[in-house]
């Protein structure tokens, strides 16, 4: 299980990138595209939903698709296939790496992991009360776990503009926070945006585990058996009443480390490696084209429960993360549990908990879930979303670039 790194690391070194089609050598070469390619997808959304686009972008989303097999279909329109389909992907890789980070990386051992949990959790529950303690008796007191999330692409994607401004230390401190904060988001969709649950179809969910960690075990787990009790899953998921995607996060730890008689690589590090892109490029920018638009002219602000819902959402962002990262982060270093990494600097981790306000594809997400089919909600809190997380890539961006030390400028 060591190996895992290692196994990654020795993949990568197999890849000759003068080899590969363009936008994977793009992709290798710069990680902060994926951000790119999320702001974009931003822009592309809210640019058909403003303009004589608005009624053909609507409509195309909510088309209905239908997936059969006999007497058996499912039908869903197509942004739910994008929201619960193809995003099982993305958590997915964000399973695998969960995996890989408490396997080999920051959260295998206490000593390491303790500040960036520490300071993940904190920056998870402060920008929940202050929403909670705006919306108190309000409508859009469900959208409490909204300011919660960090988006990572693009967190990071702005701190790699910086370049050597910022410490490597730095930048591994917010991809580890940020990996924290996916787990914690994951659990409030799993405990809390999930409709009544079937229980029979959630057994059948956890047999299918069970047979899962059996096989995977032994070495008789193949890709197409792994890929065939992963669809099983999802259909189990969808059925129990738990959001399907969450199948992906499931899949991703489950994931084999061991190699088969087949392949010499284990499949977790093959799933890495091949699915990584498609979550980079095509899902995740997807996922926001089909859930960024709203229309300026909304209506949303006629009701005052929608206006704290984007306030609260904004302060969440813009405040929140900030204060439960740094002050997290003071109380681990105060109390001798962990102290800060070498070469950085507690203005340097002011500037990273203002970026963690980022709060983009997993909020949007959260949204979908926490207000349904409020419409005036939902454009409320994207509106939210969108205004806190440029407030806080501004002011992490400023932070950071005025606390560049000269080390870090070289």
């Amino acid at each position: 299980m060591l190996a895992y790194n290692k196994l990654v690391i020795d993949l990568h070194k197999d890849i000759k990138i003068g080899e590969l089609p363009s936008i994977l050598r793009l992709f290798l070469k710069d990680e902060a595209i994926g951000g790119r390619l999320i702001l974009l997808a931003a822009a592309a959304a809210l640019i058909a939903t403003n303009t004589i686009w608005q009624i053909g972008y609507e409509n195309f989303w909510h088309t209905h698709l239908s997936i059969g097999l006999g007497q058996w279909s499912l039908t869903q329109d197509l942004q739910h296939w994008v929201n619960e389909g193809l995003m099982t992907v993305f958590f997915l890789v964000v399973g695998l790496e969960i995996k890989r980070e408490i396997i080999g990386g920051e959260l295998k051992t206490l000593q390491t992991a303790v500040l960036p949990v520490a300071a993940a959790i904190g920056g998870m529950l402060v920008p929940a009360m202050l929403y909670m303690l705006i919306n108190t008796n309000q409508a859009g007191f469900n959208g409490w776990g909204i300011p919660m999330a960090t988006d990572i692409a693009i967190a990071l994607g702005l701190l790699l503009l910086l370049g050597k401004r910022v410490p490597s230390k730095l930048k591994i401190f917010l991809l580890t926070l940020a990996i924290v904060d996916d787990i914690g988001a994951i659990i409030v969709v799993t405990v809390f945006y999930n409709q009544q649950v079937n229980l029979l179809a959630l057994l059948v969910a956890v047999l299918l585990v069970v047979v899962m960690v059996i096989l995977s075990r032994s070495k008789f787990m193949t890709i197409s058996i792994f890929a065939l009790l992963g669809i099983c899953l999802w259909l189990a998921f969808n059925a129990s009443g738990i959001n399907a995607s969450i199948a992906g996060v499931v899949l991703g730890l489950l994931a084999p480390l061991t190699a088969t008689k087949a392949h010499k690589h284990p499949i977790a590090v093959r799933l890495e490696r091949s699915l990584l892109p498609a979550a980079t490029f095509i899902i995740v920018p997807l996922f926001v084209f089909a859930n960024a638009g709203l229309t300026f002219k909304t209506t949303a602000f006629d009701d005052s429960g929608a206006v704290l819902a984007a306030f609260g959402i904004i302060v969440g962002l813009v405040i929140g993360k900030v204060v439960g990262i740094t002050g997290a982060t003071w109380l681990v270093v105060k109390f001798r549990l962990g102290r800060l990494p070498t070469g950085t600097t507690w203005s340097q981790f002011i500037g990273i908990g203002f970026l963690a306000g980022v709060g983009f594809t997993i909020s949007i997400f959260i949204t979908e879930l926490a207000f349904s089919s409020d419409r005036s909600l939902i454009d409320a809190a994207k509106i939210g979303i969108f205004v806190g997380s440029v407030l806080s890539a501004g002011l992490g961006l400023y932070s950071l670039r005025k606390t560049a030390t000269p080390e870090t400028t070289k």
